[in-house]
């Protein structure tokens, strides 16, 4: 993921593993790139050392420009600027007690004709408040409850969208049981949705309860991360899953895969079946992801070529009483499904090709083309929230287009990095059929600054 950063606290913790393929940078943590940074830069950092060890102080800010056109592939363009601080505290009376909280600005500007919608704007709201017993390094077990931003894996099913200008938190209650190489989460969690409230409630009764293992070095040079994940909600106008078709009961099992082989290859796998039941249809959906790469080299300047495959099943016959359009559930899409961000995990065929260079160490660049299908014609075109996008369409092509991505990153010092990027996604047959089939363009450009090089938050 490109310009996304670690937040502080658990950020280390939620991450059982680094995905594979992806452009890991802006990352306060991420101190590889670029020169020390000069203590003026980072006045929050003298702060704390200033401050009794159990109390410190974090936070970010994000700014970035976004240019898109093409929006609803109509002619119709439109220029924002995006806007996002946090800002946090950490307090640890003792070295197995913590309570973190963090408060989210986000805001957008100048934009015509995108709407100021949850997405893009929460002003002032409580982004994640926890306390927790117990180090997620040390020891068997910590426990965690209140609000928290998670990330499982390489966020195919769970992560916090932190693309997005205001993400995805949970209000959740968690046991981490770990030691050495096995660490196993067990959870119950409700999403917070942005209601314009500044601590936001959660829609009663769409819950999520999970238990999420990350093995290491059972296979070797690889990690085995089963899951399951069992998701409850109503039928309700908020949830674009269930909306006219009642209440969800729904059981996700999954298995991410990844590891490295000889002469510098990598691979990176993921396979979920859902099962349950929604409204009156049985469910029966499947989704799979698959990649390998190598790098051409020994150093990290050389570069990584990688090949990715996507597939998330839809449903062929709406008469019947089985549901089969994969549920995407609550994924970090951006990069993952191209950074145009307009093609969800639902009904998809997807094949990806790109290239990954480190020129220079404070330099971070991808190169990458995809091509996009309806797995069936007979379902719906989802977006990236995994909502429909485009409604189905029978009898027309399932060719949805092709995504071209260009992108880069320079870090000035560890905490503070520019980026900036252009995605274009070609209408194929099917949007051309459907919509007014214009392409949809989309620069940007970013900056990302973190109060501190590094972050100690709850665990030095």
């Amino acid at each position: 993921m490109l310009g996304i950063s670690q937040l502080p606290g658990r950020a280390h913790a939620q991450q059982l593993a680094e995905p594979r393929g992806a452009l890991r940078t802006g990352s306060a943590a991420d101190t590889r790139a670029g020169s020390e940074p000069p203590d003026w830069l980072f006045p929050v950092s003298r702060l704390d050392e200033a401050l009794p060890k159990w109390l410190q102080i974090g936070g970010e800010y994000r700014n970035r420009l976004e240019l898109p056109a093409g929006i609803a592939r109509a002619p119709v363009s439109d220029s924002y600027l995006l806007n996002r601080l946090r800002v946090n505290a950490t307090v640890q009376p003792a070295p197995w007690l913590g309570f973190h909280g963090e408060v989210q600005d986000a805001r957008i500007f100048y934009n015509r004709h995108t709407a100021a919608s949850s997405s893009y704007e929460d002003t002032w709201t409580l982004w994640e408040g926890y306390v927790q017993a117990g180090r997620s390094k040390e020891g068997w077990v910590d426990v965690l409850a209140g609000r928290q931003a998670l990330r499982f894996g390489d966020e195919r099913v769970i992560g916090p969208s932190n693309w997005l200008n205001v993400g995805r938190t949970f209000n959740i209650g968690r046991i981490d049981v770990h030691h050495d190489n096995y660490r196993v989460s067990l959870f119950a969690a409700s999403v917070v949705p942005g209601d314009g409230a500044e601590l936001h409630s959660v829609l009663p009764g769409n819950n999520l309860y999970g238990i999420y293992a990350s093995l290491q070095n059972i296979i070797p040079e690889a990690t085995l991360e089963p899951y399951v994940l069992w998701r409850l909600a109503p039928a309700n106008a908020a949830l674009p899953e269930t909306l006219g078709r009642g209440h969800l009961r729904e059981v996700t099992t999954g298995l991410h895969w990844h590891g490295t082989l000889p002469a510098g290859f990598d691979y990176d796998t993921e396979i979920d079946w859902q099962g349950g039941s929604l409204g009156s249809a049985s469910i029966d959906a499947r989704a799979a992801y698959a990649a390998v790469g190598r790098r051409f080299g020994s150093v990290t300047a050389t570069p990584r070529i990688f090949l990715e495959a996507n597939y998330a099943s839809g449903t062929k016959d709406r008469t019947r009483d089985r549901w089969s359009t994969f549920d995407q559930l609550y994924p970090s899409n951006h990069d993952k499904f191209g950074f145009a961000d307009q093609v969800g995990r639902r009904n998809l065929v997807q094949f990806r090709l790109g290239a990954e260079e480190n020129p220079a160490r404070t330099w971070k660049l991808k190169q990458a083309v995809e091509g996009y299908w309806l797995a069936t014609a007979s379902d719906n075109f989802y977006g990236s929230s995994g909502a429909v996008a485009v409604a189905a369409h029978p009898g027309a092509s399932r060719r949805i287009g092709t995504e071209l991505d260009l992108v880069a990153e320079y870090q000035w010092v560890p905490g503070l990095s520019f980026g900036f990027g252009y995605a274009r996604l070609f209408t194929g047959s099917f949007l051309k059929r459907t919509t007014p089939g214009r392409d949809y363009v989309y620069p940007y450009a970013y900056l990302q600054y973190n109060f501190s090089p590094s972050s100690r938050g709850l665990h030095p």
